[in-house]
């Protein structure tokens, strides 16, 4: 009688501790997009904008296969999130992955993940706060076209921000990958899906996003060579799918990441990045005035791009 009685206060008691341990998990995440707010303002403080989405590098002047390899926004951050020795330690005149900047890019900064989220198994440090491109498809994209905060090669200023710091999103959540071959829709790329006719590159319609995650999703189903479980897993590169997401498809979106090139293994594409979250019905969005909100998965789609937006005039209703 005794054990039954423990084993029935065990099971009532198990998930209470389990939510407890999420609530934790959910306030640190919370607590990482504020220092991650604290130090965009600190580097705008210095510099009079605010990080780019991808920095070069001089070896950008080779021919096509080196401009995925420029740096990030988090790259810039370290001296504001207490690693300056490690931002020292970093040759920017180089691509982020040449010695001696792989092993350091290789270091696990917990100020860049989110607790609740699994690691990233392999040997790069894993990401799990990525900037935001806006409804922008980001790569390659015209002038007219780069619309959110964080842009190729491109820095925003505050005053540049016209729709209001506390309406623009600047950072947000998503999930690192699990280096299989198999389809997990919080996990994974799919490669060469070409956009649909007419889709423009930035502030696409609900029905052409729903189109081209359908197509997305059966091209990924069955796995192997059409999917790509890395994203999430570099914090250095500044890069869609990596660190940067698009505010295109609402949080935690059925379509999954995905992106027209066939070969673009390190997502050096214009694409569909989604914000994404373990926690239960929704995502940690940080503004751009620093404030942090839980945005849930049921925002309307319309609301959610023109937040993307940093100069766009829309309504951005409720959220």
């Amino acid at each position: 009688m005794v054990i039954a009685i423990i084993a029935v206060l065990i099971a009532l008691l198990l998930p209470a501790v389990q939510q407890a341990r999420e609530a934790a998990r959910k306030t640190q995440c919370k607590n990482n997009l504020k220092q991650f707010g604290l130090a965009l303002h600190n580097y705008h403080d210095t510099y009079t904008v605010f990080p780019q989405g991808t920095f070069g590098s001089v070896r950008d002047s080779c021919t096509g296969t080196c401009a995925w390899r420029g740096f990030s926004t988090h790259a810039m951050l370290l001296p504001y999130i207490d690693q300056a020795p490690l931002y020292s330690g970093i040759d920017f005149n180089l691509m982020y992955n040449e010695v001696p900047n792989l092993a350091l890019s290789q270091k696990k900064i917990n100020a860049f993940q989110c607790p609740s989220d699994q690691r990233w198994p392999g040997a790069e440090a894993g990401n799990n706060y990525v900037v935001s491109a806006g409804p922008s498809t980001y790569w390659g994209v015209a002038q007219a076209d780069k619309v959110g905060m964080f842009k190729w090669q491109t820095s925003v200023s505050m005053a540049a921000i016209s729709d209001g710091t506390s309406n623009t999103i600047a950072v947000s959540e998503s999930t690192t990958g699990s280096g299989g071959t198999t389809f997990d829709l919080k996990r994974v790329l799919v490669r060469n899906v070409p956009f649909p006719g007419g889709m423009p590159n930035s502030f696409a319609t609900p029905g052409q996003l729903d189109s081209y995650g359908q197509t997305c999703r059966t091209t990924g189903a069955g796995g192997g060579a059409a999917i790509h479980n890395h994203v999430r897993r570099e914090w250095m590169n500044g890069i869609g799918g990596q660190t940067i997401f698009n505010t295109l498809n609402p949080p935690n979106s059925p379509n999954p990441d995905c992106h027209p090139c066939a070969g673009c293994g390190w997502y050096d594409s214009a694409g569909v990045w989604n914000a994404r979250s373990n926690h239960t019905g929704g995502v940690h969005t940080l503004m751009a005035d620093g404030a942090v909100r839980f945005v849930g998965d049921n925002t309307d789609i319309n609301t959610w791009q023109a937040l993307g937006g940093v100069s766009d005039g829309r309504n951005v209703g409720e959220i």
